[in-house]
């Protein structure tokens, strides 16, 4: 099974760097993430970003152009710090869609229920209000749909085999990941107190995934 390369731009830009500037480059990612997590993005300046990650205004201006660009980068980067090895792993899969579902399920929920996933929404929702990110909503948006993408590429190759039955597999891939988020994510961005073990997690998730198996014409697997 092949799948399309979703390497994201920022590690191909890493290679082209030397291993100091390469070692810089990272740490001005990881702090950035950081600080626009925690304190949003509006409320963070290139200047804040050079004090903590050190280094100067010329060289974060030189590689990365201007705030919005380096967001941009930043969330390719994490991106495919958390999604990378789903696309990895598909060729793994092959004819095991609850196999599949289950890996990413377990992956994915183990992402949510981390404090830096409400952060993350909380970011994302505000940058829809901002002017100066307008310019880069597309390219927020395409950053922010990779697991899905990844997701539907799996389900398309699988229907192009005949193993599945599922009309629309974008969508598809995008109601499983929702599903997910549904119990265990928008009570705790509201701060409501959430029960997100680990036991309630895995029955969530085997119920899903035996939903969504039976619904797109899969038998469940042994």
């Amino acid at each position: 099974m092949a799948m399309k390369d979703h390497t994201c731009c920022i590690s191909s830009f890493f290679k082209h760097l030397s291993g100091k500037a390469e070692s810089r480059c990272a740490k001005i990612v990881d702090v950035a993430h950081r600080l626009f997590l925690d304190k949003g993005y509006e409320n963070v300046s290139m200047n804040d970003i050079v004090k903590e990650s050190g280094g100067s205004l010329s060289t974060l201006y030189k590689h990365f152009g201007n705030k919005s660009q380096l967001l941009i980068y930043v969330l390719e980067q994490k991106s495919e710090e958390l999604f990378g090895e789903w696309g990895r792993q598909s060729a793994n899969y092959e004819g095991r869609l609850e196999a599949f579902l289950m890996m990413i399920g377990t992956s994915y929920l183990d992402i949510l229920v981390e404090d830096d996933a409400i952060l993350f929404n909380r970011l994302a929702a505000s940058l829809g209000y901002l002017e100066e990110t307008k310019s880069i909503n597309e390219k927020f948006l395409h950053v922010m749909m990779r697991p899905v993408t990844m997701v539907a590429e799996y389900l398309e190759h699988e229907k192009e085999c005949g193993r599945i039955e599922v009309e629309d597999t974008m969508l598809c891939a995008h109601q499983f990941l929702s599903s997910l988020e549904e119990p265990f994510m928008f009570p705790r961005i509201l701060g409501v107190e959430t029960d997100v073990s680990e036991a309630l997690r895995m029955k969530a998730l085997k119920q899903i995934v035996t939903i969504f198996c039976r619904g797109i014409g899969v038998s469940k697997e042994s």
